[in-house]
């Protein structure tokens, strides 16, 4: 398991194989983290897309700790955004 923590627009890629499917990727991993990691207390991406949990007051004073459901709400952020 791997927590992103900067899902937006610069980190998607999107392609067409040869036989016409398109294949998305998530690339930068550089922010990353594990669900053990001590860095999972961190909160670091892009304000627009980043989940709202984490602009409250617990979150800037990082007393939330990053789920996958904070990823996943940025990847409804990112769509919201592209659409």
């Amino acid at each position: 398991k791997v927590h992103h923590h900067d899902i937006r627009p610069d980190n998607l890629m999107v392609y067409t194989t040869s036989d016409g499917r398109y294949i998305g990727v998530l690339n930068n991993f550089d922010l990353s983290s594990t669900p053990d990691s001590t860095s999972s207390h961190e909160h670091t991406g892009t304000v627009p897309f980043m989940a709202i949990e984490f602009l409250m007051k617990e979150g800037i004073q990082g007393k939330i700790k990053h789920l996958y459901r904070h990823d996943a709400e940025s990847f409804i952020w990112v769509l919201t955004w592209v659409c």
